[in-house]
């Protein structure tokens, strides 16, 4: 980077963090180094080879990705939700596979810190923090996607008080990297979403078999199939009270939902660099076509997409610290954030013209990656109806 793309750079990130705090500029600053440093030059390599560089786990966890997101006494950092966007956002700049992980990790280590027990903790939370433990969060199948409470994988009690499960979990994130997830399934389908209950599953106890299906984004991560056939949770593995595992499991999705709005907003901070780079480079006519008013029309959008973005999910973020009711807030910034991503990653394209349609670009990642953040943690559908349901005060749902 020669000196005058240095200051821009330095500029540009002041602004994007000149109303933090210290601390909060600082852990985005580092951030940003540290995956400048390590994680950038290895990107191009892990996204032709599908897999994700666990290698880097340990600075990862020190710069306080998943660890942050714990009370100190857990062996967290105790940090807001909205310095953990921070390194979410800084993720999806760098690699929307780096943002994927981190997160689903996240909220397991957050479902664990908020409902485990003391020996759920220890066994399961703090080798999860140290880098030696992998997990994963399962709600979704076949036939309950947006609709969480229809779901029938079934937990059967067993005399001695452990349960068995049974059933198939779909499009579940990174489960062929992990040894334990969090499962929800029904004690009892006629109970709807009260009879939804969560539960550690260890894959060394058996009854768990994982399939991995390949996809178009995100491809340092895996989207996974788990069969579960007879699967023998003990009872000391239920997490939090039978019964209330959708409504402990939501309280994680909320957060989960910011962090994706901050890697979105991350993502379209990468295409304004992108496109600023190649626009003031790129000659047509005897001139940059960045002096022409149809390409910075395009580039203001992406910049202004931006903006906004990072000033919803911050938003979102400080709900959540506060204690109000964050869900409204949650769902407008999942919404807007991942929906204006895959608007500037099209714009992103447009402008690279024929090279951003090379496989293997910047631009070409940034596309299947952006088009990738509008489904998990609620559908766009999902989030206008939960939006919806609060300014009118009618569910469309039920």
């Amino acid at each position: 980077m020669n000196h005058q793309a240095g200051v821009a750079e330095h500029a540009e990130a002041t602004t994007e963090w000149a109303h933090l705090d210290a601390e909060s500029r600082q852990i985005a600053s580092q951030a940003r180094e540290h995956l400048a440093r390590h994680l950038a030059p290895i990107v191009a390599d892990c996204e032709r080879d599908r897999r994700f560089p666990y290698e880097l786990m340990g600075g990862l966890l020190e710069l306080g990705f998943v660890r942050g997101v714990c009370a100190p006494a857990d062996g967290g950092y105790g940090r807001t939700h909205l310095q953990n966007a921070l390194l979410m956002e800084e993720a999806g700049r760098a690699w929307a596979s780096l943002r994927t992980t981190m997160n689903i990790l996240s909220l397991v280590a957050e479902l664990l810190t908020a409902a485990g027990t003391a020996e759920q903790k220890a066994s399961h939370l703090a080798p999860l923090l140290r880098g030696e433990r992998r997990g994963w969060f399962a709600i979704t199948e076949a036939e309950a996607g947006s609709d969480a409470a229809g779901l029938t994988t079934r937990a059967e009690r067993l005399p001695d008080g452990s349960f068995r499960l049974t059933g198939e979990k779909r499009y579940i994130t990174n489960a062929a990297q992990a040894d334990f997830g969090i499962v929800m399934a029904t004690t009892d389908p006629a109970l709807g979403a009260k009879g939804i209950t969560a539960f550690i599953v260890d894959h060394d106890r058996g009854g768990v078999t994982v399939t991995e299906r390949r996809r178009l984004s995100v491809r340092g991560t895996t989207s996974c199939t788990v069969a579960l056939d007879g699967a023998v949770v003990p009872k000391d593995l239920v997490l939090g009270q039978v019964g209330r595992g959708l409504a402990t499991a939501m309280a994680a999705v909320n957060a989960g939902r910011v962090n994706v709005a901050a890697g979105a907003v991350g993502l379209g901070q990468a295409c304004l660099e992108a496109v600023v780079a190649h626009t003031t480079a790129r000659q047509q006519f005897g001139r940059t076509i960045a002096g022409f008013q149809l390409v910075q029309e395009m580039v203001v959008g992406i910049g202004l997409r931006t903006h906004t973005g990072r000033l919803l999910y911050q938003d979102a973020a400080r709900a959540l610290d506060t204690g109000r009711d964050a869900r409204t807030a949650c769902a407008m910034a999942k919404l807007y954030c991942t929906e204006a991503a895959v608007r500037s990653a099209s714009d992103t394209i447009q402008l690279h013209g024929a090279v951003g349609l090379e496989e293997g670009t910047a631009p070409e990642r940034y596309f299947r990656d952006a088009r990738e953040a509008t489904i998990p943690e609620g559908t766009s559908q999902m989030q206008i109806l939960t939006i919806g349901r609060a300014l009118l005060g009618v569910s469309a749902i039920r």
